[in-house]
């Protein structure tokens, strides 16, 4: 069953991905980007599974907003002018025909916390059962990701970690002069091209 509070927080993501995308300001359109995590993490708290949320939270919003702050101010702040207006022709059918296909999709989904569902049965009864006397944890979400996929746990974060150590070394560069070499300009000019080429006879 979708609560009315879901239909509100939809409707909100929806109008921030598009203000988003139309905005010229690129500070604001990270702004925006972060609200939607936020409103995102609410959807995941709303179903109970608090530790995406607090991941949805502090990654969408917090980390990966610091990040493209941090670019907007070593580079620049507003966006180009688009060069074809006429793609959103082509964008806005595709996007049209991707939520009706996803509508679509949705229709045969069961009722949110039915018993019946196939995501209520099979393994997850075990892990349900079994997680506080394995575990040692009260709550399963942490036990899943902690200790029965610690290892899947550990890639992930090793993608954050490396994404997180990539962006750091471009942004530190982008303020450092260039460094390739001059092409030679005369037969007596060195790299640099310092020196005055030597006349010819």
């Amino acid at each position: 069953m979708i609560v009315p509070l879901d239909v509100v927080v939809f409707v909100i993501l929806l109008a921030t991905a598009v203000l988003a995308l139309q905005v010229r300001d690129l500070l604001a359109a990270v702004s925006l980007l972060a609200g939607y995590s936020l409103f995102v993490a609410l959807l995941f708290a709303g179903v109970a599974a608090v530790d995406v949320a607090l991941v949805e939270a502090a990654l969408g919003a917090g980390i990966t907003g610091v990040l493209f702050i941090a670019a907007i101010l070593a580079t620049t702040r507003r966006s180009d002018a688009r060069s074809d207006p006429k793609r959103r022709l082509v964008v806005l059918p595709l996007v049209a025909g991707f939520v009706a296909l996803m509508l679509y999709a949705s229709v045969d989904l069961p009722d949110r916390g039915d018993p019946e569902a196939p995501a209520q049965l099979g393994v997850s009864q075990v892990y349900l059962a079994d997680s506080l006397a394995d575990t040692e944890t009260p709550n399963v979400v942490t036990s899943l990701l902690a200790d029965y996929r610690s290892l899947d746990t550990l890639g992930e974060t090793m993608v954050i970690v490396t994404a997180a150590l990539a962006a750091a070394l471009v942004l530190g560069r982008l303020g450092e002069p260039a460094s390739w070499p001059q092409p030679r300009r005369g037969r007596g000019a060195r790299t640099g091209g310092d020196e005055p080429e030597e006349p010819t006879s």
